[in-house]
């Protein structure tokens, strides 16, 4: 075999070729973490339920599963607009909840469809009296660059902003401010609202990007030998005894 490596392609092939393979090795290691979030995130909220905890504690509790007991306040409810389930657009219900401590906790009832928004179109899900149910703590989630704010006065809520809410309702310093949560979806036929399933849904496309990365780097480097083949820099001889 005879190769001679053109010296314009292998400055260029090589460099490109190691941050190629760092980018693919990057995504591996973004992969393993992603994993063992997506593994801690699901044993917090399949595991034993905890009473809610103080706002500055919950920064390490995403997806914790909760035990919550007090009373809904419907009078102060609101629905998110835009949220769909199984391809039917409706919206989620959004109802402060205030626990037996006195303190109030936005919760995230469920979805409803766009015939069921009015409180008054569905008079069996205003529970009154004490309620004990679990469900699952949500750390505040950044606003979509495209998501609109809220407009409070003409009853369009686009995101859970507790302040937003809160400043709207009145409902003073006993709000949690530092979480709200996501009520959990009861066994058997659905009920609306329809509250959440317990399942982790976490985005982990870190093995698809590093597939691409490795692809890429191993497409350069047949192009780079295919370049020098066609050229004559790499040549495959047979030998003398043949």
């Amino acid at each position: 075999m005879i190769f001679r490596p053109a010296l314009w392609m292998t400055v260029f092939a090589v460099p490109s070729l190691v941050i190629l393979l760092a980018l693919g090795t990057w995504q591996v290691k973004r992969l393993q973490w992603k994993d063992e979030l997506i593994s801690e995130f699901t044993a917090r909220a399949m595991g034993e339920a905890i009473t809610p905890p103080a706002a500055d504690a919950a920064s390490g509790l995403r997806f914790q599963r909760l035990n919550l007991a007090g009373e809904w306040m419907h009078d102060a409810e609101v629905q998110l607009i835009g949220r769909t389930f199984e391809g039917t657009a409706g919206y989620h219900v959004i109802t402060p909840f205030r626990l037996d401590d006195g303190r109030i906790l936005l919760v995230n009832r469920g979805w409803v469809s766009q015939d069921y928004r009015t409180p008054q179109k569905r008079p069996g899900t205003l529970h009154a009296g004490p309620q004990e149910f679990q469900a699952i703590l949500r750390l505040p989630a950044r606003k979509g660059y495209f998501v609109p704010g809220n407009n409070p006065g003409q009853n369009d809520w686009f995101t859970l902003d507790i302040g937003d809410i809160r400043a709207h309702h009145d409902l003073g310093d006993a709000v949690i401010d530092g979480y709200s949560a996501d009520a959990l979806r009861a066994d058997g036929p659905y009920v609306l609202p329809i509250g959440a399933a317990v399942e982790i849904t976490i985005p982990n496309d870190h093995l698809n990007y590093a597939i691409t990365w490795y692809g890429i780097a191993l497409g350069l480097i047949g192009v780079y030998f295919a370049w020098h083949h066609q050229s004559g820099r790499l040549q495959f001889r047979r030998g003398s005894g043949e």
